[in-house]
């Protein structure tokens, strides 16, 4: 048998772990309600010199790329309201 040492799981594969295929809402700047274009589906996770940052796609096939610090999971309510909004 073989010792093989395994690598720590990366602070980036948690986090896609932790939340692949959620809902997730980018947090409007303050005073601002939510709107369709604020929810996207988790699809990657990356490392950046300031922290982790994920890609989404959006409702309209759009990928972007967010800072996790300006990101979060869908309220049960949020998703509730996207999932009737038409979108």
């Amino acid at each position: 048998m073989t010792n093989v040492a395994h690598s720590p799981e990366t602070p980036a594969r948690a986090y896609h772990r932790a939340h692949a295929g959620k809902l997730m809402v980018v947090e409007p700047k303050a005073g601002r309600e939510l709107s369709a274009g604020d929810f996207f589906r988790l699809q990657e996770v990356g490392t950046h010199p300031t922290g982790l940052y994920v890609t989404g796609l959006f409702d309209n096939a759009r990928r972007n790329h967010m800072l996790v610090s300006a990101v979060r999971d869908a309220s049960p309510d949020e998703i509730a309201w996207h999932d009737n909004s038409g979108f």
